[in-house]
């Protein structure tokens, strides 16, 4: 066996490995799409999830017109509470433009203009 011959099996490895990954982000991207906020056609949407300890939960989940706050550890969902019919307007955004930033202060408070 001789130098061109390992080269062409590590030619032909490295062939079959990006095709291997080719393959792999090709099925990733268009047969499992996972929308983490829930896409539109989807009737549930996860609004929020924080962590309390490891792996327990509390999660914001809105189902159709409802809401429910979840509890969820590595045994259990349980439904912590449930709100009916909740309007769903969006929180108006306040005015970030009067606010100074960080580089504008740190002059200020040192004596610079």
């Amino acid at each position: 066996m001789n130098a061109w011959d390992i080269f062409k099996i590590f030619f032909i490895l490295l062939i079959i490995t990006l095709v291997m990954y080719g393959v792999l982000f090709w099925i990733k991207k268009y047969f499992y799409s996972y929308d983490k906020n829930g896409n539109s056609s989807s009737s549930v949407q996860v609004l929020s999830t924080q962590t309390i300890l490891p792996k327990k939960f509390v999660s914001v989940i809105r189902f159709n017109n409802s809401i429910y706050l979840l509890g969820i550890s590595e045994q259990s969902l349980n439904l912590i509470d449930k709100i009916e019919e909740y309007n769903f307007e969006k929180p108006v955004e306040k005015n970030l433009q009067n606010k100074p930033n960080f580089l504008s202060l740190l002059k200020k408070n040192m004596g610079f203009k």
